[in-house]
């Protein structure tokens, strides 16, 4: 829908019109009014004679009403030669394309359906029209034998779609349908459940005009449970069923479900264990030996624990549905599903994969690598060093191929986690796979430690922060999540906002990193690197290591000249993987690096990536490989 208005304009200094800052679409008498008082006042001011605009002169604005959108304080003044800002809460379905006043801006705002319209160098008072564009591409949800919150009909739901990411997020959906008995517990592209399984909130391979079929999971019978009733309220004290699918009802007598007690399942034997939307909280040791391989649960849940599921040995994959909006949209951990989405879609294609922290987010030019590399595609895995990267390695494993090519380059000021050196998750592993939290029942739990405490945190950590929308994409914000008007990421993975250098060589932390090899223990560091690398080495993959960038003043003082010589010496001794880089060529001038200490400046980057370019290529032709 296009929405458009001649822009108005006048000359005046004291004059204030007041039916200007009122002015709505649908008034059209007051819209003609305004005009002729407009031109009026512009002939009053010399019939058209041009005047030198004063600096003290006051220019008033308004936005015209339109379809698509609303502004909530649409009419502004700014003094001539200043600019002026207005929010624009864009609805569900519209984007906000254009203006027609001659010189602004169009940035995303802190929330997804908010737009941060700039009108730069205001020099006459004026009215402004805005441009939207409704969508035609949408996805439609059958209720699938449950109904329509809204109507209690059947009818299916059209949810208009403008794809912000490689893959689209589906509805949550528990608020849209309900169906008496039952918990919904995802969607599919089959309404017998045949096709592809997706969670609520997370993505999908979007088809236009596709169709999504709610998933229901029928409750286990109420008899089955002993219970107690606390300020009218269910807390599941026993359980003597033997469903293998045990489906824990959201009410009993009319009464929500919040709560299970410890013991309340101990040694129950099922394969599947689906927890209601209504449970809020899970006691210590309340499913204490169960023998489940798959865990449903929601992410409103207010407290659990490893504890809360204590010796269940078997217990494989975790189903985690949305019903909270997300609150890591638009952040660098939003980066993760978007980096993860590219890597899978190049199934079957050869590709360069760069992996480690933000050092590898920030440090590389993919175009510069698939120019040089050209039979490769490149994918930039990097978002966070402080985060294990176990899980994340597993899960770039099991979307590689025979003859593709791992590139890491761990950060020792975070060598514990890049090193593979434990199997625990934190709440940081689960902020990444927010916006796509399918992507965690790719991960066997047996592997893991700490799966439910630090989850319980993450959800704990989120409860307070500002609810956002799966629509909000990280390519529009800066590092420090402001609007950005300009792409912050490319298709690449990499961060390519422009970094100035650095005024001075000061290291920006006080952290002083210690590159020796007493720092890196064998069995402590390097033997668990190595079973990590050994897993796609046996998968034909490509292994290599490089070094990750550091400013050279910010490494511990006894790291001296032949104490680095002797670690990368040790490590290339030690590593079953080539070490293909130079570590004093890691180790950079400070005035190379933006804001921190391994984040390198634009110019630091194209340095490096060209020394990358030579030293992939050496270890290439040494191995046969072909570009």
């Amino acid at each position: 829908m296009n929405v458009h208005c001649k822009k108005r304009a006048v000359n005046f200094n004291s004059y204030h019109i007041w039916s200007v800052l009122i002015l709505k679409r649908n008034h059209s008498i007051k819209l003609k009014i305004v005009c002729l008082l407009l031109t009026f006042m512009f002939l009053m001011n010399g019939c058209g004679k041009e005047k030198a605009v004063e600096k003290s002169y006051v220019c008033h604005v308004a936005i015209e009403d339109g379809t698509g959108f609303s502004i909530e304080h649409a009419t502004g003044k700014v003094k001539a030669g200043k600019d002026v800002t207005f929010l624009v809460k864009v609805k569900a379905g519209y984007h906000l394309e254009s203006t027609d006043y001659p010189k602004y801006a169009i940035t995303y705002g802190k929330a997804a359906d908010t737009m941060k319209l700039t009108l730069y160098n205001v020099r006459y008072s004026t009215v402004v029209s805005l441009t939207t564009q409704k969508s035609n591409q949408s996805i439609f949800y059958d209720a699938n034998g449950g109904k329509r919150v809204d109507s209690g009909s059947n009818e299916k739901l059209e949810e208009t779609i403008i794809p912000t990411h490689v893959r689209v997020n589906t509805l949550i959906g528990t608020d849209l349908l309900e169906r008496d008995g039952y918990s919904l517990i995802g969607w599919n592209t089959k309404a017998d459940g045949t096709g592809t399984a997706v969670g609520l909130g997370s993505r999908v391979d979007f088809i236009n005009h596709m169709t999504l079929y709610a998933q229901w999971s029928r409750w286990t019978d109420a008899s089955s449970f002993s219970y107690q009733v606390k300020n009218e309220q269910i807390v599941i004290t026993g359980y003597k069923g033997e469903d293998q699918v045990l489906s824990i009802p959201s009410k009993i007598d009319q009464k929500p479900v919040v709560a299970i007690a410890a013991g309340a399942f101990t040694n129950v034997n099922c394969t599947t264990v689906i927890l209601p939307l209504s449970l809020k909280n899970i006691e210590s040791e309340a499913f204490k030996n169960v023998t489940a391989k798959e865990l449903y649960l929601y992410d409103s849940i207010s407290y659990m624990s490893d504890y809360s599921f204590d010796s269940c040995n078997h217990l494989e994959t975790l189903h985690l549905n949305a019903v909270e909006k997300p609150v890591y949209s638009g952040t660098y951990f939003d980066t993760f599903q978007d980096k993860y989405d590219r890597l899978t879609s190049l199934n079957n294609t050869k590709k360069i994969v760069l992996f480690s922290g933000s050092s590898t987010r920030f440090g590389y030019d993919s175009e510069k690598l698939k120019e040089a590399f050209p039979s490769y595609e490149i994918v930039n895995m990097g978002v966070f060093a402080y985060t294990n990267a176990t899980p994340q390695m597993l899960l770039l494993l099991q979307q590689m191929q025979k003859d593709d090519i791992l590139l890491d380059s761990p950060e020792f000021d975070a060598a514990k986690r890049q090193f593979c050196t434990s199997y625990d998750l934190d709440e940081s592993f689960y902020a990444m796979m927010e916006s796509d939290y399918d992507t965690i029942g790719k991960l066997d739990l047996r592997m893991f430690h700490n799966v439910f405490s630090s989850l319980n945190t993450y959800l704990q950590n989120r409860q307070g922060m500002t609810k956002k929308s799966y629509d909000m994409s990280a390519d529009n914000y800066d590092e420090d999540e402001n609007p950005s008007s300009t792409k912050t990421y490319n298709k690449y993975g990499d961060y390519i906002l422009y970094r100035p250098n650095a005024k001075v060589e000061t290291p920006v932390y006080g952290l002083k990193v210690e590159y020796k090899m007493q720092a890196f223990p064998k069995a402590y560091y390097i033997d668990p690197l190595n079973a990590m690398y050994q897993q796609f080495l046996d998968k034909g993959i490509h292994v290599y290591f490089t070094y990750a960038p550091r400013n050279k003043y910010a490494i511990s003082e006894d790291s001296t000249l032949d104490a680095r010589a002797q670690l990368d010496q040790y490590l290339r001794n030690e590593l079953v993987v080539p070490v293909i880089s130079n570590i004093e060529e890691s180790l950079v001038s400070g005035i190379c690096l933006y804001k921190t200490d391994n984040h390198l400046s634009t110019q630091g980057v194209s340095m490096r990536t060209d020394r990358v370019i030579e030293e992939l290529g050496t270890q290439m032709a040494r191995e046969g490989i072909s570009r």
